[in-house]
């Protein structure tokens, strides 16, 4: 059998979600009702090639999925986005992965999250239905916020070993992922980003590895992780975007935000896109934000751009 080249190849969280629109996130004890209610399909990694698809790159995601509406959901998904199936494993009998979310009008969020089949992939798994995948790929993606980081670890080895570049985001503080989940360990963390081209950690996460509230000032320090570039984003404040040459603080595309749900996963997905064009670092920061700032303006993760909505939004507001 002929392997399918993509250009991307991702690994990591792939789910339906469930919207909530509500006029104010609940507390405990707290009942509250709901304005509006959508389904749309999210899960980061999922998120990130469904970005890269829109600006017309190849993807696939690697990884398993129950025989259930969630999973046909998320199949058809990816087929109408022109995104590769021929990698996801359906298993009988069980639940994909799927999330309840409830989105205020500030577009703030909060997630419940439920890994269902996709926790159970494993090294084996990767080893023996996956190598020649993730070999035959230019980038591989790897997402890091609720799975064990080892099946992840031997698609960056296989990566390494055939001169694929990595991209590692890390959507959760090492505590959280570390100590808490205890989804890996310090040891095997840190190969992972030793491992990364790039490096592209949450606010919550750069905290922890700089030991410092203060991004801006000790971003450079991520670096020494081992990583040969670094992305951060900012939320409204932009992102900062550094290697040991350059250091850039870009700001922010102004637009009516929605929902933040799924910004972030646009951002990657703009960064690699920039990565397989050989754009500039300071480039690659712009084009990200503005895919950021597009996915805000609707309700979903996946309410991402186009390439020639992404280029007027630059157009409009870098490009005067």
């Amino acid at each position: 059998m002929n392997e399918l080249k993509v250009d991307v190849t991702s690994i990591g969280t792939l789910a339906v979600d469930y919207f909530a629109i509500v006029p104010e996130i609940p507390c405990i004890d707290d009942k509250i009702i709901v304005n509006k209610y959508e389904i749309h399909a999210g899960g980061v990694a999922g998120n990130v090639i469904t970005q890269l698809a829109r600006l017309g790159i190849k993807a696939g995601w690697f990884g398993k999925i129950g025989d259930d509406k969630e999973g046909k959901i998320l199949i058809d998904e990816f087929i109408k986005e022109g995104i590769d199936t021929s990698h996801m494993e359906v298993i009988n009998n069980e639940h994909s992965m799927f999330t309840w979310i409830q989105v205020n009008k500030k577009g703030e969020k909060a997630i419940t999250m439920f890994t269902n089949v996709l926790k159970t992939l494993t090294p084996e798994d990767i080893e023996t239905k996956h190598k020649q995948y993730i070999a035959s790929s230019k980038i591989l993606q790897v997402e890091a916020s609720l799975l064990p980081l080892r099946p992840a670890l031997r698609a960056m080895e296989i990566a390494k070993e055939n001169g694929v570049k990595i991209v590692f985001d890390l959507d959760v503080p090492p505590s959280n992922f570390i100590d808490k989940a205890k989804l890996t360990t310090k040891e095997e963390f840190k190969k992972a980003i030793e491992m990364s081209d790039v490096f592209i950690p949450c606010k919550a996460a750069v905290k922890e590895l700089i030991g410092s509230k203060d991004i801006t000032q000790y971003a450079k320090k991520l670096l020494d992780y081992g990583s040969d570039i670094v992305a951060v984003t900012l939320g409204e404040k932009g992102c900062i975007v550094l290697n040991r040459d350059e250091f850039h603080i870009i700001p922010s595309f102004k637009v009516n935000v929605v929902d933040t749900t799924g910004a972030g996963d646009a951002f990657h997905g703009g960064f690699i896109y920039g990565l397989l064009k050989q754009f500039p670092l300071k480039d690659m920061g712009i084009f990200a934000n503005a895919c950021g700032a597009f996915c805000c303006m609707k309700v979903g993760a996946r309410a991402m751009g186009r390439l020639p909505e992404i280029n007027n939004l630059i157009s409009k507001q870098i490009n005067k």
